[in-house]
């Protein structure tokens, strides 16, 4: 044997395994680029809110009272205000 056929079995063949499983792993993501959002880029969509009940919503605007200076949302991680 060479000195180039033992490198071709030695590194290529690993080397050729070793390309098969990442472009496996990461192939997709490699392909084509992510439509999300990343910090530090432009917002370039619409805006949009997020309700988690809007039927709750919708009654509360019909039995709401408008009060001056008083407010009865509590916050919370849950989302509902």
């Amino acid at each position: 044997m060479t000195i180039v056929e033992t490198v071709l079995v030695f590194v290529g063949i690993p080397a050729g395994i070793v390309a098969l499983v990442v472009f496996g792993v990461y192939g997709k993501s490699m392909l084509r680029q992510p439509n999300r959002y990343r910090p530090g880029r432009p917002w370039n969509y619409a805006p949009s809110w997020y309700v988690p009940h809007p039927e709750a919503i919708a009654q509360h605007a019909e039995h709401a009272e408008v009060t001056s200076g008083a407010t009865t949302a509590v916050g919370g991680a849950s989302g509902e205000w």
